[in-house]
């Protein structure tokens, strides 16, 4: 058979040659853009977006001013300048806080912890945050000079809340209340009224701390023997938020009486116009006995607490803060106190007084202050001197400042 016309018997090897080259070339450019592709994808896509950050650990809460009294001042971290502070400014990690003499500053963290600062105190915010997963708050403050009485918040995890001074860190369990002070010398004392704490020095002691325990920890790191503190007193007189009325409040005397507290050798007794204590009228130390008279006491609102002080010093919590008021009435709404006179005697130049008024009342012998019990007995010897027909005038102010008075002539015996 004859083969077809222009069609042709066989296909060169040039022309087989070149398609073979032409379609190596095809797949190894093929092969190219693909590796091409992948790698511009990788950069684009893989590289060029790099994972997303892991999140937080913590996230700053800051802290803020609930009370200010007096001069307190902020300086930033990182800055130099000293500004007023006011219950508007957020404190943030590492801000520092200055009370001045006679000032006071009550500051809240996020989660809850209060601490107030005493006068003439320099403190640290070193921490607040919160952990965003587990809603826990850390909170930590360093105390370089001064005072600061300490509340943690109820319910907070274990070792959220630090306190540290220059030579010892302590960090406490939720629902403490505390002191610490710094002293000038640089000793540093810490007390624990409720809870619990662990404190470490500088020195690496590790020190526990329950209810009513405390440690002087000197300046050179080293800390003294854990000492039990003084439970709080209990006032009694007067009654909390109690109105006292006198006629004449300038020689009327106030009596200020607590039960007393069996292992206190003395008492620490404030009195102020203030809650906060900042500026006491009174700041009695090593006050021996349970009650104290305070005599001529203007009209107002006055605060008072007391703490027992026991062996070596060792001061417990002060009492809950209690108030009264003293108000002026006029003579014809007071009732006279009663008045009796038991002796009125006169030995050379002493002269015994003794008889009966009202619990409460003050006595003036011709002005001179005469001390009554509680109960209201007086017995005094007191110098006088006097002629043979020698009066004398003896006058009793009651609580509501009612006034009897007696003229009587001495009894003047060899």
């Amino acid at each position: 058979m004859e083969p077809l016309k222009n069609e042709p018997s066989h296909i060169s090897a040039d022309r087989i040659e070149w398609f073979t080259v032409r379609y190596r070339t095809l797949v190894v450019t093929g092969v190219a853009l693909a590796i091409v592709g992948a790698v511009a994808a990788w950069f684009f896509f893989g590289r060029g977006q790099p994972a997303p950050p892991p999140p937080p650990q913590s996230i700053e809460a800051g802290a803020r001013f609930n009370a200010i009294e007096g001069s307190v001042e902020v300086k930033r971290a990182g800055t130099l300048e000293w500004f007023e502070a006011t219950t508007a400014v957020v404190l943030h990690s590492n801000d520092l806080v200055r009370t001045r003499a006679g000032a006071t500053a009550e500051t809240v963290f996020a989660g809850g912890d209060r601490i107030n600062l005493r006068p003439d105190s320099l403190t640290t915010i070193v921490e607040s945050s919160q952990n965003p997963i587990s809603r826990q708050y850390r909170v930590a403050f360093a105390i370089q000079s001064g005072e600061a009485d300490f509340r943690t918040a109820p319910g907070a995890s274990p070792g959220s809340t630090t306190i540290s001074t220059p030579t010892v860190e302590t960090t406490t369990q939720p629902n403490t209340v505390g002191n610490i002070t710094v002293a000038k010398g640089g000793d540093t004392g810490i007390r624990i009224f409720q809870g619990a704490g662990q404190a470490q020095t500088s020195t690496g002691q590790r020190i526990s701390l329950a209810s009513n325990e405390g440690i002087q920890v000197r300046a050179d790191g080293t800390a003294g023997p854990k000492t039990t503190l003084p439970v709080v007193p209990i006032l009694t007189a007067p009654p909390n938020e109690m109105e006292v009325t006198y006629t004449d409040p300038s020689q009327a005397t106030t009596l200020l009486l607590w039960k007393a507290v069996e292992e206190a050798e003395h008492y620490h007794v404030l009195v102020d116009f203030s809650r906060t204590f900042a500026r006491p009228l009174i700041d009695r130390q090593g006050f021996k006995g349970t009650q104290m008279e305070r005599r001529g006491l203007e009209t107002g609102t006055y605060y008072w607490k007391v703490a027992a002080v026991g062996g070596e010093g060792s001061e417990g919590s002060f009492a809950p803060v209690s108030s009264f008021s003293i108000l002026k009435a006029p003579a014809i709404a007071a009732k006279p106190p009663p008045f009796a006179v038991d002796t009125l005697e006169l030995r050379g130049n002493i002269l015994h007084v003794r008889g009966q008024t009202a619990p409460g009342a003050s006595l003036t012998l011709n002005g001179v202050r005469i001390e009554v019990q509680p109960d209201g007995s007086f017995n005094e010897f007191v110098m006088f001197e006097a002629s043979a027909t020698a009066t004398v005038l003896l006058r009793a102010t009651g609580v509501s400042g009612g006034v009897t008075e007696q003229r009587r002539p001495i009894v003047v015996s060899d």
